[in-house]
């Protein structure tokens, strides 16, 4: 569990630290309600990052400067722990969560030198997780990328994190079962009703099979995202979650760019939401866009779920805000509905 009392701006100056060095780092939720048989209702927020690919700090490694491109985007955790911040005394810190959809340890010369100069497994701690541990993040799904360097060392990132890496499609071929948690179900506490039950499922890319069949071949197999979310997302409501939010390292269209390599589609967060029922909100990653908001009809239910997609690299911070009423002694969702937020638009936390 992490410590959110544990200030984010130390570790994030060490983690700025590492990356110069490298190139040259509230008030509760409310359930509102009368008590006069008025419904219960209450409101949640899960904020989500994706594919922020070493970039701890707003860094361009190869200008040896700040980072900025043509649109002045901005990048890095120390950014995104701003926002979070932002988030959290806005809507008040015990009625928020926050989680990440892979891609971390992989694509700077920052991630590069702890994988392979001084590689965290031979002690030390990665940037990355002394960050998002500083920043306080309850989950993260497993990227493709995290599997790059091969997997003793993803075991250790993984070690060092205040926080479960999820996911669900990651096989061990030696069990059939997944090599990682497959979900959490993190409990956010109202201000005087029934606590919210939040179910968080990691699902990442069928395509680690092929990218990385070096490093995982005979070790672990991963199958399609539609298949292993039909088998999680029941099991997660039949262990008490109220709300459902699937963390993706897919991208929101179809296209494979495998072909057809495998039997599994690349992309494929708009099909789990259309395919498989019990899903709210599916925070999607792997294609580097930004996706604000889209709904799609999932066609069993009729019921809408929710995308959203922070582009990249800690430029955004997607925004999941749910709206809850309690009745029959259970919370049900009400509305979901889901924005960005611009890193550009703050200072790092220093």
């Amino acid at each position: 569990m992490k410590n959110r009392n544990a200030h984010p701006g130390r570790v994030l100056a060490l983690a700025a630290a590492a990356a110069l060095t490298v190139a040259g780092l509230s008030t509760p939720a409310v359930a509102h309600g009368n008590g006069h048989g008025q419904p219960r209702t209450t409101h949640i927020t899960v904020m989500g990052t994706t594919d922020l690919h070493g970039n701890a700090v707003n860094w361009d490694y190869f200008k040896n400067a700040e980072y900025d491109d043509s649109a002045h985007n901005d990048v890095g955790l120390a950014k995104i722990s701003t926002l979070v911040d932002q988030v959290r005394d806005e809507r008040g810190e015990q009625s928020t969560l926050l989680i990440d959809a892979g891609d971390t340890i992989q694509g700077t010369p920052l991630a590069y030198y702890y994988a392979k100069v001084e590689p965290i497994t031979e002690g030390g701690i990665h940037p990355m997780a002394a960050a998002m541990n500083a920043i306080g993040y309850d989950a993260a799904a497993l990227g493709n990328h995290e599997f790059n360097y091969g997997i003793p060392l993803l075991r250790a990132f993984e070690a060092q994190l205040d926080f479960p890496l999820l996911g669900a499609n990651a096989i061990s071929d030696e069990t059939g079962e997944p090599a990682f948690d497959p979900y959490v179900i993190k409990t956010v506490r109202t201000g005087d009703g029934k606590p919210v039950r939040v179910g968080i499922l990691g699902l990442t890319n069928p395509g680690i099979a092929i990218w990385d069949s070096a490093n995982v071949e005979g070790q672990m197999s991963f199958p399609g995202l539609v298949e292993q979310a039909q088998v999680w997302v029941p099991k997660m409501r039949a262990s008490g979650a109220d709300v459902v939010v699937v963390a993706a390292h897919s991208g929101a269209d179809t296209s494979s760019s495998y072909g057809d390599a495998l039997p599994f589609p690349e992309n494929a967060a708009t099909l789990v939401a259309q395919q498989v029922p019990g899903i709210d909100a599916i925070l999607v990653g792997h294609a580097h866009q930004e996706i604000a908001e889209r709904v799609v009809t999932n066609t069993a239910t009729g019921e809408p779920v929710v995308l959203s997609e922070p582009l990249k690299w800690g430029e955004r911070l997607s925004l999941f805000d749910i709206d809850l009423t309690f009745t029959r002694g259970h919370w049900d969702v009400t509305a979901v509905h889901s924005t960005v937020r611009n890193a550009n638009t703050v200072a790092e936390d220093p």
